[in-house]
C-alpha cells in the first residue's frame, strides 16, 4: 500500500554510490571549497514533509532545483504525510526516507519512533558554527535533547500575527487592530464585531492547543511528570477559549485558512507564516483578499509575554545509509546566502540571524505591498514551555476539559478532572514502558 500511494523512486539513496570525498558548503556557516560530487551515480533522494508547511513551489524553488544545481547527481523528490503515507507505515515497509522537513514543536513524533538523528558528530566534523543561526531555533532544537543532542538543523522560522479583513471592519464601521493587542483586547474587539455584523465568524484561533503554545503554557512538569492543568494558567485559557466559542457570531460560517481566505467570512484570524502564501495566490488568481496584520496577541498583565518559537527544520533520518552525504544538503540549505536569501524574499523569515535577511522579507509577493510587514518582526519571543513525551496523553484530557466546559461543567472541575485522568494516563504510560 505504500510503495503505490508513493509512486515515487528509489526511497534510501536511490541507486547511486556514495562518493568518498562529499564537500562542504559555501554557506553562511563554513568557508570550506565547494565539491560538486555528492554521489558519483544519478541517485534520488527523498526527504518527508510533515507538519512544517511547504508548498510545492517552495519545494522545488529552495529546495530541489538548488541541490540540483550544486549536485547534479542527485535529484530530490517530497514526500508528503497523508492518510496512508505515515512515518509508521513507511518504516514498516522499509521505506522511510533520508532526510526530513517538519517543524520543531513535532520532533517529538520523530524521537518517539526513533527517527530523528543526533548531529553533533556531522556538525563536528564538518566545523559548522551554529552560531550563524539565530539562537532561539537552535534552543528550541536542544530542548529535546536529554544529553546536548541537536535533532536538527533550522531552514527557516516561522511566526504569528493577526490576520484582519479590511472589508468587514470598513462595512462595520469599526476601527482596525492595531500592533501591541492582549488577548482581551482581541475578545473584546471580536464582540464589537459580531454585535455590527453577526453574519460573519469574529475571530477564528488555532484551537486550544496551539493558543496555549503560544502562551508557552506547560503541560507536563518537568520535574515530577505530572500534568500541570489544574493552575492559574489553563483557567486563563480555558475561559477564553469558552468566551471565544460562545461568541453571538455565525456559527455557519468557515473558520480557518478557508474562512478567511477563500471565503472571506471572517473578520480576524490568530495564524502563522502559511496564510501568507495562502493569500497571494489568491491574489494572484484574481480572488484578492482586502487584509492586513498586526502582532501576534499576548496575555495582559503577563511578566514574560512573548510567544513560543516555531522552527522549521531539516532533518536526517536514522534510517539514511548516508549520513555524512545528507549533513551536506541539510548545511548547504540552511546556509546558504542565496537560498537563504530566496527563502526570505518569497516569505519566509531567515533561521540566520544576519538582519539582512529581515530587510528584503516578502519582497517577491505583490500581496505585501502596503502591509504591517513589521508587525512580524515586532513580536516578542520567550523560551518554549519543556517539551514532554507525555504532552499528548495531557493533550487530549484538555481537549476532553474543554468539550465538557462548553457543555456547561464548571471550567476549575473539568480541568481538575482532566489533570486527574491525564496523570492516570501517564501512570499507565510509564508502567508499560513507555
Amino acid at each position: 500500500m505504500v510503495a503505490a500511494a508513493l509512486v515515487l523512486s528509489g526511497c534510501g539513496g536511490g541507486g547511486g554510490n556514495a562518493a568518498s570525498d562529499a564537500g562542504g558548503t559555501s554557506g553562511a556557516g563554513s568557508a570550506e571549497p565547494v565539491n560538486t560530487q555528492l554521489f558519483d551515480k544519478p541517485t534520488t533522494l527523498q526527504i518527508y514533509q510533515s507538519t512544517g508547511s511547504i508548498s510545492d513551489t517552495e519545494f522545488k524553488n529552495l529546495i530541489a532545483d538548488p541541490v540540483k544545481k550544486k549536485w547534479p547527481n542527485v535529484t530530490l523528490e517530497i514526500v508528503r504525510e497523508g492518510k496512508d503515507i505515515t512515518k509508521e507505515n513507511l518504516l514498516a515497509a522499509n521505506q522511510f526516507p533520508d532526510l526530513i522537513f517538519t517543524d520543531s514543536l513535532s520532533l517529538r513524533d520523530y524521537l518517539d519512533l526513533t527517527l530523528a538523528r543526533d548531529l553533533n558528530d556531522e556538525i563536528k566534523k564538518n566545523k559548522l558554527d551554529l552560531g550563524v543561526y539565530e539562537k532561539r531555533a537552535i534552543d528550541e532544537i536542544k530542548a529535546y535533547s536529554d544529553a546536548g543532542q541537536t535533532y536538527a538543523l533550522p531552514f527557516s522560522l516561522n511566526f504569528g500575527v493577526i490576520y484582519y479583513n479590511k472589508s468587514i471592519f470598513d462595512k462595520a464601521g469599526l476601527s482596525y487592530p492595531k500592533d501591541g493587542m492582549t488577548w482581551k483586547d482581541l475578545f473584546e474587539m471580536a464582540k464589537a464585531v459580531a454585535a455590527k455584523d453577526p453574519s460573519v465568524k469574529a475571530l477564528g484561533t488555532s484551537g486550544i492547543g496551539r493558543d496555549a503554545e503560544s502562551l508557552r503554557f506547560q503541560l507536563v512538569d518537568p520535574k515530577t511528570q505530572q500534568a500541570t492543568l489544574d493552575n492559574e494558567d489553563w483557567k486563563y485559557i480555558m475561559k477564553l477559549e469558552v468566551d471565544l466559542q460562545n461568541l453571538p457570531d455565525n456559527r455557519k460560517a468557515k473558520g480557518g485558512r478557508d474562512g478567511f481566505v477563500k471565503d472571506q467570512v471572517m473578520a480576524m484570524y490568530t495564524s502563522y507564516g502559511a496564510r501568507v502564501g495562502e493569500l497571494e495566490e489568491a491574489a494572484k488568481a484574481g480572488k484578492p483578499v482586502d487584509w492586513d496584520m498586526v502582532t501576534f496577541p499576548v496575555r495582559e498583565n503577563s511578566k514574560d509575554p512573548g510567544m513560543e518559537t516555531e522552527a522549521h527544520v531539516l532533518m536526517i533520518s536514522s534510517t539514511s545509509k548516508y549520513p555524512d552525504q545528507m549533513f551536506q544538503i541539510i548545511k548547504y540549505l540552511s546556509t546558504d546566502d542565496t537560498i537563504q536569501t530566496m527563502a526570505s524574499k518569497s516569505g519566509r523569515i531567515s533561521s540566520l540571524k544576519d538582519d539582512k535577511y529581515k530587510q528584503n522579507f516578502g519582497q517577491d509577493l505583490i500581496t505585501l505591498n502596503g502591509k504591517n510587514v513589521q508587525a512580524i518582526f515586532k513580536n516578542k519571543f520567550g523560551p518554549n514551555a519543556k517539551p514532554s513525551k507525555y504532552d499528548p496523553l495531557v493533550t487530549k484530557e484538555l481537549n476532553q476539559a474543554l468539550k465538557d466546559a462548553l457543555a456547561g461543567t464548571d471550567i476549575n472541575s473539568a480541568l481538575r478532572s482532566a489533570q486527574e485522568r491525564a496523570n492516570k494516563a501517564i501512570a499507565e504510560a510509564k508502567a508499560s514502558g513507555n
